[in-house]
């Protein structure tokens, strides 16, 4: 992810905010050496961690954009180089919205009126700017623009892990800015947007959701969250149905009792990290796609 964003995007190393969330770093000491480094002390989960981020980019007060990326949105099919691109468009659209644009996300989600649901949205060639307003996203590879951070909207550490993203995007919007989605991207992943193109990107390089037990307990947990500060009362009984079908649909023992804690810890308002559920962050290693080994 690093080298696309020297050699393929064009950006001088040393502008190359990398976080390192807890353990790990950059295999390349090289690299890693030419590259701004920000270590936390422990995993505090991906909002943590963008926080740190943004703080860290956002230092500079000649920075207006953060290009914000998970460490493995390289593994979709994005296009590439794209950045300069968005910023043109981005730009080139400011003056045509209502409302200042917040953000842009390389893929995007609305809410479809079934509690927290989303549905990917793909839009189709025709907006002069290839962007278009959507309600949340995932992390992916998002333009950040500054005036979002000087209203002090930043990712909630609390929330540790899942939905934060959904959190962060949504008091996006609460705060008065647009979130777009880059139809140009959202195109070029759309195949890649569902569970099994998510599973067929990513499963040869890391373990699948469905491998990972602690994040239904937090999925679980957090939608609860979610609804009670975004939604409406009715996205409870639409959890509640949708608990259901991911109880019956479990592999086993195991997941049950995460879903099962998960949702009494949200009723019961516990937020943060739950020992019991650890995030494990890593990569297969090399020939254990099979084994769910861990290289850190």
């Amino acid at each position: 992810m690093v080298r696309s964003l020297v050699q393929q995007e064009g950006l001088a190393a040393e502008r190359v905010v990398v976080v390192v969330n807890g353990s790990g770093g950059l295999e390349d000491p090289i690299l890693e050496s030419r590259v701004r480094l920000v270590r936390l002390p422990r995993n505090v989960g991906p909002a943590g961690g963008f926080a740190a981020g943004m703080k860290a980019a956002f230092d500079d007060p000649s920075v207006h954009w953060a290009y914000l990326c998970e460490d493995d949105v390289g593994l979709f099919s994005l296009p590439t180089p794209r950045l300069a691109d968005v910023v043109r468009r981005a730009e080139g659209r400011g003056g045509l919205s209502e409302k200042p644009i917040g953000a842009v996300v390389a893929y995007g989600r609305r809410f479809v009126g079934r509690g927290a649901h989303t549905e990917n949205l793909v839009p189709p060639v025709g907006d002069p700017c290839e962007l278009v307003p959507v309600d949340v996203a995932s992390w992916g590879a998002t333009l950040l623009a500054r005036p979002v951070f000087d209203a002090g909207i930043l990712p909630d550490p609390e929330w540790f892990f899942g939905l934060e993203d959904f959190d962060f995007f949504c008091r996006v919007r609460e705060g008065g800015f647009e979130v777009l989605v880059d139809s140009v991207s959202a195109r070029a992943v759309a195949h890649q947007q569902t569970s099994a193109g998510r599973a067929g990107a990513l499963g040869a390089h890391r373990p699948t959701d469905e491998r990972e037990t602690w994040r239904s307990y937090y999925h679980a947990r957090n939608s609860i969250i979610l609804a009670r500060r975004h939604g409406r009362p009715t996205w409870h009984m639409w959890h509640a149905a949708y608990s259901a079908r991911h109880l019956q649909r479990a592999t086993g023992h195991a997941e049950r009792k995460a879903i099962l804690l998960g949702l009494w810890d949200g009723m019961r308002g516990r937020f943060g990290e739950n020992p019991n559920y650890g995030r494990t962050v890593g990569e297969l290693a090399e020939g254990d796609e099979d084994s769910g080994s861990l290289q850190v």
